[in-house]
């Protein structure tokens, strides 16, 4: 089961994102706005995003 604490950048995609949308923010570049917002680097972002999604999946 996947884990994910509470006012994180991936509890924020995991509560405001589909499947589709996290999957396809994956295929692309980190955001630089979030990544400014959250302060990630762009491996932070993608990985926070990976567990997003894994929690979606599993929830699905």
């Amino acid at each position: 089961m996947t884990t994910i604490t509470e006012n994180t950048f991936a509890a924020a995609c995991f509560n405001q994102n589909s499947v589709t949308e996290l999957e396809q923010a994956l295929a692309g570049k980190a955001d630089a706005t979030d990544c400014a917002e959250w302060n990630l680097t762009p491996e932070q972002w993608r990985a926070e995003i990976e567990l997003a999604l894994a929690a979606k999946r599993e929830n699905a």
